[in-house]
């Protein structure tokens, strides 16, 4: 099966108004209910079961989309289901960098000759007893009558949503922020270890320690609970602004620790802190 009868901008657009609205409901509903088809149709205009597969065709890691009873779950693709949840709210993050990624891949179907790739599943499969299933009918839309449709497709969003879309956004960056500053403060006591390690009157030595070992001493020296993760983050920040080398030793990850110089890296990071707050 392959399908011409859609022109690349009312795809485009299409996938941004479905994309929208799927990252809309999962940067707020990210543990609990799932996107459904027959609530988005009703929002997109010319959204159909076709034009769904015909978008998983094109973009296949553009979503885990499954039949459920009569209607249809739209999730987020996710190869790793541990990190789904992070995915659904992450998604509103990358909604432009996945509409690039849907150009170039929509690019490669046209030039495939546009194959459908992606069925879905016989509704008959949920049925308790058997109905029979009609097909998929194909748009009576003429090309002339899809490309008009095209100017009036939700890339431009409706108030309500716009007023959502930037809602979900700003919770999205205070959460965002706000694990920073969590980081930022964990900076300088951190650094306090690694310059307890240094070496203190040698300029050509240097200390060899594991990240292991770090996130052991970070662990000790701090009265609140700090998690390896956080440790780990904080130390490749601190050697990306300090110019500390972080190598790989077989399959231990190892920092060499300078000689440093206490007040100057403390100004560093100081400087680098206020240019995150600005």
């Amino acid at each position: 099966m392959t399908s011409s009868d859609y022109t690349t901008p009312f795809l485009v657009r299409l996938f941004r108004s479905l994309d929208t609205l799927v990252a809309l409901h999962y940067s707020t509903n990210y543990l609990s209910s799932l996107v459904r088809f027959s609530t988005v149709s009703k929002k997109v205009l010319n959204l159909n079961q076709e034009v769904l597969c015909t978008i998983k065709s094109i973009y296949p890691e553009s979503y885990d989309i499954a039949r459920t009873g009569d209607d249809i779950t739209i999730d987020v693709f996710c190869n790793d289901s541990a990190h789904r949840s992070e995915e659904r709210v992450q998604l509103i993050q990358k909604i432009e960098k996945r509409q690039q990624i849907f150009r170039s891949k929509l690019e490669e179907w046209n030039a495939k000759g546009c194959p459908i790739t992606f069925k879905l599943e016989s509704e008959q499969k949920h049925q308790t007893s058997p109905k029979k299933i009609g097909k998929i009918a194909k748009p009576k839309n003429s090309r002339t009558k899809y490309e008009f449709h095209e100017k009036h497709l939700l890339s431009d969003l409706p108030l309500l949503e716009r007023i959502k879309l930037k809602q979900a956004s700003k919770k999205v960056n205070i959460l965002r922020d706000n694990k920073q500053d969590a980081l930022d403060s964990k900076m300088v006591p951190i650094y306090n270890v690694i310059y307890e390690q240094s070496p203190k009157f040698d300029n050509s030595k240097t200390v060899s320690l594991s990240v292991t070992r770090l996130q052991q001493l970070v662990r000790d020296s701090m009265t609140l609970p700090v998690s390896e993760s956080d440790v780990r983050k904080v130390l490749h920040q601190l050697a990306e602004k300090l110019g500390l080398r972080l190598t790989v030793i077989g399959e231990t990850q190892v920092l060499k620790i300078p000689k440093l110089n206490r007040n100057e890296d403390l100004a560093k990071l100081s400087s680098y802190q206020a240019e995150l707050v600005e």
